[in-house]
């Protein structure tokens, strides 16, 4: 069959599941499955990805359980694939998934996504990154049992991106949001006083000095943010940084 015909049909059958899949009854498992058996074909996955998140976003609340277990480690291996588009659709589908079937998600699913994240955000590509923070960010709300796994490479890669003269606009934002949803999940290692340290060290460091002022406006809207999230921390620390920069000894930084 043609190409765009199978693409057609795809998004077709999608749209039907996500508008009428509560009369499908005991069809909708078996028709889940020919959704599971397109999305491990190259050639119609990345249409397959887009009907999958219109059918997960359903006020319906389809029940995805059947094919969730082979199907998340399967959206989570799209995530390394060489195609742009097809990242972005699998990092919409895992939001979306995360929100409404947070409850259906075991934990080795969540860990086989969140080891693919730690290459997808970076500053050759902001929108990806922007996507892939958004998701973190929904995954702090919603499945905060999860995150002490981020505190490695993918922390590293966050806060590397901060210090990055190129992280502006949405990306800034997602990043501003993803902060505030950390730091009031109580994950260990992850507290306020961790993460002030963890973004500001730059600053204070004559090694690591950073040579870009969007870097510093960055690094201040993010401790802005976390501040917000924990407004009883503000006053102390305000008041260290005015200390800081009364010291005759500080760095121009």
């Amino acid at each position: 069959i043609d190409q765009e015909v199978k693409e057609r049909a795809i998004s077709c059958m999608g749209q039907i599941i996500c508008s009428l899949g509560d009369n499908l009854g005991s069809d909708l498992p078996s028709t889940l499955q020919i959704f599971l058996e397109r999305l491990k074909n190259e050639i119609t996955r990345l249409t397959t990805v887009k009907a999958l998140t219109l059918i997960a976003g359903s006020p319906l609340k389809i029940d995805l359980r059947p094919v969730l277990g082979e199907g998340v480690p399967i959206l989570a291996s799209f995530l390394r694939k060489n195609q742009r588009a097809l990242k972005l659709g699998t990092l919409a589908a895992l939001d979306i998934l995360i929100k409404n079937y947070s409850d259906s998600l075991t934990a080795a699913m969540i860990d086989a996504v969140l080891d693919e994240l730690p290459p997808l955000i970076s500053e050759s590509d902001m929108h990806v990154s922007q996507m892939a923070i958004s998701f973190l960010t929904t995954l702090a709300k919603v499945y905060p049992s999860s995150l002490s796994k981020i505190s490695g490479s993918i922390l590293n890669e966050l806060i590397g991106l901060v210090r990055s003269p190129l992280l502006q606009g949405g990306a800034l934002s997602a990043m501003l949001e993803f902060f505030q949803a950390l730091v009031v999940t109580g994950t260990s290692n992850l507290g306020y006083m961790d993460l002030l340290r963890m973004l500001t060290g730059p600053v204070y460091s004559q090694s690591t000095a950073l040579t870009h002022k969007q870097s510093y406006y960055s690094i201040a809207k993010c401790v802005a943010a976390l501040t917000r999230a924990c407004p009883k921390e503000g006053p102390a620390v305000v008041g260290q940084f005015i200390q800081d920069v009364k010291n005759s000894r500080s760095t121009d930084s």
